[in-house]
């Protein structure tokens, strides 16, 4: 089965959804417009592995399948890659979908990935009770009032979802703002 097509005119989770259900085994590339590639592996219908960026196993899947614009091709072969998914590929395609919901919420309340964070003025008892996930302090120790989200992203190894949804969490409790 080779397939190929726009990402602009076929949803990505349908096509993978239809080589799981004929249980094949290959790859999807994923070119964007941009020139960036990304990788998604099956093997007998089961996602094993994707790559995108510095980014690879579910994070990569969730990257590549928001990406609205680009091309895909089907390689229909068995590639020897090492196995970084586990999750069934419904399971995966009903979080990606759960995410592309929240990115669309978080977006506008965010605004531009690029938008730079920066910190609010909170008082010396109001610190004191302030209690951070070891994520969130990735996020916090990169802030500068310089790093745009995007920037923050890349330098902590944190994808762009899980970054913009701490910053966002931080922006809600008046921790930041962002110019």
């Amino acid at each position: 089965m080779s397939l190929k097509g726009s990402l602009q005119s076929i949803n990505l989770a349908d096509i993978m959804q239809l080589v799981s259900n004929s249980k094949q085994s290959g790859r999807f590339v994923l070119t964007k417009n941009t020139g960036e590639n990304g990788y998604i592996y099956i093997k007998d219908g089961e996602i094993i592995h994707a790559e995108v960026e510095h980014f690879s196993g579910e994070d990569a899947v969730f990257t590549l399948i928001s990406w609205g614009e680009g091309d895909f091709v089907f390689e229909e072969q068995e590639f020897n890659v090492q196995q970084t998914i586990s999750r069934s590929v419904t399971s995966l395609l009903m979080e990606a979908a759960r995410r592309i919901d929240e990115w669309k919420l978080l977006r506008k309340k965010i605004g531009s990935i690029d938008a730079i964070p920066t910190f609010s003025e909170i008082d010396r008892e109001e610190r004191r009770k302030i209690s951070l996930s070891t994520l969130e302090w990735m996020v916090v120790a990169k802030i500068d009032g310089h790093k745009s989200i995007v920037q923050i992203s890349n330098e902590t190894g944190i994808n762009i979802f899980d970054t913009s949804r701490i910053i966002f969490g931080m922006l809600a409790s008046k921790l930041l703002t962002l110019r």
